[in-house]
């Protein structure tokens, strides 16, 4: 009898999926079922590999959700989008189950400062979901996507990953920035596919066009993801050429080019300042001893200046690389640049947050805003944290950044992957916790997660040292 009706059951599970796939409009609801399916399974045994399918997923989800408009037309409301906070958001409850409510909680001995900070983020964002002043409260459930999602890679991060581990997701990150260096090139100089037109007309994205140039978005959901995922690839490439092997090295000599060029044919100013000021400090940090450090400083203060000045004085007809070369030649001109506008945006959310101490709710930043017409970004993390959850909620954040980057540069003497985190820390400073911005805020998180157990470890390194009478010898 139990023979008898799993075979029932199967067939009628084959029947309905059957009917789906004959329906067009279900394929995305498909996709999701299947991947979910195969992530829930592996994430009660294997978390690790969620956590790094999840990091492969994300980069080429955009092409994915683009690549179904032919057949199954487009959604703002794509459920391919919720599957990667889904699965982070199940991991997380396994952690929120077993510290809270089985009461398990957190030693002393393994807690650090910025865990507590990003648990109390936890908290406030959670508030604020509830906030009435967004409009709706889907407006505050879909901020969680953006805010706490985010926090909780951070939280696996820390649990879950280790050196190895994050040595394969770097060389992965470099990867997939290679794939989508070159199909981002693909699409400046060849043009776009049929189904990418057809998202550009039904999203209206008019920020793609420069004068007669348009910029790409490769594989990613927008523009921005895109360019923010390069600068991370060429800081990692960076490091590996400063401290890998020679193979790592000759590796590194070969994809720095193409990412910088990619970068560069995005035509946007910021990311090509933080990268250059990323890679001076990361250079300098490079080298250990005080006396070799001063004059790398000054040699890389040099090679900054000649660059720029270099770039300058580059004249090109391609309108992306003129409308670059002017922004980084005038930054603060209005007519060819946006700096200031972004500064007084910048500015404005912060202000906003003195004036509305409570908060105007968690989504209210995000891109779920749309759901009640109630928008409010800033386009920076911490302004927008001051617009979403108050003064306490800013001044949390600005207590993560700022103990973030203290254990980014401390951990940057000791190790190739601290270089690295700390590379990537100040080249997307500012883009910490951006609304879409979906792979490169897992990426970021997951970092900062891993520099917080690293930092653990060495802490406990340290205390057996002392335990142990030997701290003037270690």
């Amino acid at each position: 009898m139990k023979t008898i009706l799993w075979i029932v059951f199967f067939s009628m599970c084959g029947y309905l999926l059957g009917r789906a796939v004959v329906d067009p409009t279900k394929i995305r609801i498909i996709l999701f079922a299947a991947i979910s399916l195969v992530f829930t399974a592996l994430s009660i045994s294997q978390p690790r590999w969620v956590l790094f399918g999840l990091l492969i997923y994300l980069p080429f989800m955009g092409f994915l959700r683009r690549a179904l408009i032919p057949s199954s037309g487009w959604s703002s409301f794509d459920p391919l989008v919720i599957l990667a906070p889904a699965m982070i958001m199940l991991l997380g409850s396994y952690w929120v189950y077993w510290t809270y409510i089985r009461r398990q909680g957190i030693p002393k001995d393994e807690d650090t400062r910025l865990f507590k900070l990003v648990r109390w983020m936890i908290l406030i964002d959670a508030v604020q979901v509830f906030n009435p002043l967004q409009g709706s409260l889907l407006t505050g459930l879909g901020g969680v996507m953006f805010y706490i999602v985010p926090l909780f890679w951070m939280v696996l991060s820390r649990i879950y990953l280790n050196g190895r581990w994050m040595k394969v997701i770097c060389g992965t990150v470099c990867l997939i920035g290679v794939i989508s260096a070159l199909y981002g090139l693909k699409q400046i100089y060849y043009g776009f596919l049929n189904f990418e037109e057809s998202w550009i007309d039904v999203a209206g994205y008019a920020a793609l066009m420069i004068g007669n140039g348009s910029r790409a978005f490769s594989l990613y959901t927008n523009a921005a993801e895109y360019t923010l995922y390069l600068v991370i690839s060429i800081v990692i490439a960076w490091v590996l050429l400063l401290r890998g092997t020679i193979l790592l090295r000759l590796a590194s000599v070969m994809m720095l080019p193409l990412l910088c060029y990619a970068m560069f044919m995005q035509s946007q100013r910021t990311p090509v300042f933080l990268t250059a000021f990323s890679l001076a400090i990361v250079t300098v940090m490079s080298v250990r001893r005080g006396a070799a450090r001063v004059i790398i400083t000054v040699i890389v203060g040099i090679s900054l200046l000649a660059s720029f000045s270099a770039i300058t004085k580059i004249q090109s007809e391609s309108a992306l690389i003129a409308h670059q070369v002017n922004g980084l030649a005038n930054p603060f001109d209005e007519e060819h640049s946006t700096a200031l506008t972004h500064l007084a945006m910048f500015q404005n959310g912060l202000l906003h947050g003195f004036q509305m101490p409570i908060g105007q709710g968690l989504g209210i930043t995000t891109l779920a805003a749309k759901m009640s017409d109630t928008g409010a970004s800033s386009e920076v993390d911490l302004s927008n944290i001051m617009i979403s959850d108050g003064i306490i909620g800013g001044a949390i954040y600005g207590l993560i950044i700022f103990e973030a980057l203290r254990m980014a540069f401390r951990e940057a003497n000791s190790s190739t992957t601290g270089l690295i985190i700390l590379g990537i820390l100040l080249a997307t400073i500012g883009s910490w916790s951006i609304g879409g911005n979906y792979s490169t805020c897992a990426i970021i998180w997951l970092c900062i997660g891993y520099l917080d157990k690293i930092t653990l470890i060495r802490r406990r390194e340290l205390s057996e040292c002392v335990n142990n009478g030997s701290i003037v010898e270690k």
